[in-house]
């Protein structure tokens, strides 16, 4: 897929789809700019952005992350995730790791169950209820990462994951709903990341098809598509993933606002400060 360096100043494009701006998809580097909330103002360019690993960057793709002017990473992963991938540096920027997940990998045990009756889902099960225990139990693990968000010093800052998609597709959806941007609009940039990942996606389902074809003795041909029917659900976003978010947040804060007080301890007059600094009225 082609690197994409610039694209219309309105978050409307593609068959009016609502996206970001998109810097380089192979890496789901995109930032959050552009999205109108609804107070009439919209978040500004250059503040906000978010990707996944960038430990395999061509030159042209080191020069579009360093041209960000990047003040703050915040690497939400977990350090065996840190060892494997390094996040490279890019300038003066620093580098902020914070874990957001559980010492199990829940993915991985997902994917385990590829092979089990009705797989597909079971393994969507175990994903949303994933996306369920980041608000009820994993909720505290984000206050750093969102503290340092907060800090309008850091800015320009970039979160990331590894796929950026999970982990980041919460942060990057919460911090949109506590700016004011819509739902519908919340959910299509969540949803973005399938059409980014796409060829990505396909390149990672061939390797899990080798290792299953090594693994069992048998040839790539005869590997299960049940099995890597399932093992796609992990790589994509579903609407009803972060949808389990959502309706955790209603049920355990009743709102975005009060889950944002008394979930990620940030004031009201923090968020009005940081509100008013990343909006911008029309022109």
């Amino acid at each position: 897929m082609a690197m994409v360096d610039s694209m219309p100043t309105s978050p409307k494009d593609r068959n009016g789809i609502l996206t970001a701006r998109i810097h380089i998809p192979t890496t789901n580097l995109r930032e959050l700019g552009g999205y109108e909330t609804d107070d009439g103002r919209s978040v500004r360019y250059g503040l906000l952005f978010r990707c996944g690993r960038m430990n395999e960057l061509t030159t042209d793709e080191h020069d579009v992350y360093q041209n960000l002017k990047l003040r703050m990473i915040v690497d939400l992963r977990r350090e065996d995730e840190v060892l494997e991938s390094p996040t490279p540096f890019f300038g003066s920027e620093e580098n902020l790791h914070i874990s957001v997940s559980d010492p199990n990998n829940a993915f991985a045990e997902a994917a385990a169950k590829a092979h089990e009756p009705n797989a597909e889902t079971l393994i969507l099960a175990d994903a949303v209820r994933y996306y369920r225990e980041t608000v009820t139990l994993n909720l505290h693990r984000y206050i750093p990462a969102f503290d340092q968000v907060f800090d309008t010093r850091n800015l320009p800052l970039l979160f990331h994951c590894t796929a950026g998609k999970d982990r980041t597709g919460f942060m990057a959806a919460a911090i949109l709903k506590f700016l004011g941007v819509s739902d519908e609009t919340v959910f299509a940039d969540y949803l973005l990341t399938n059409e980014l990942l796409g060829e990505r996606t396909e390149d990672r389902l061939k390797v899990w098809a080798e290792r299953m074809s090594k693994e069992n003795g048998i040839a790539e041909s005869d590997v299960d598509p049940e099995a890597l029917r399932a093992l796609r659900i992990l790589m994509l976003t579903h609407a009803d993933m972060l949808q389990a978010s959502f309706d955790a947040v209603d049920e355990l804060f009743g709102s975005w606002d009060e889950m944002r007080r008394e979930g990620l301890k940030i004031s009201d007059e923090r968020m009005n400060a940081f509100r008013d600094f990343v909006l911008e009225s029309p022109a």
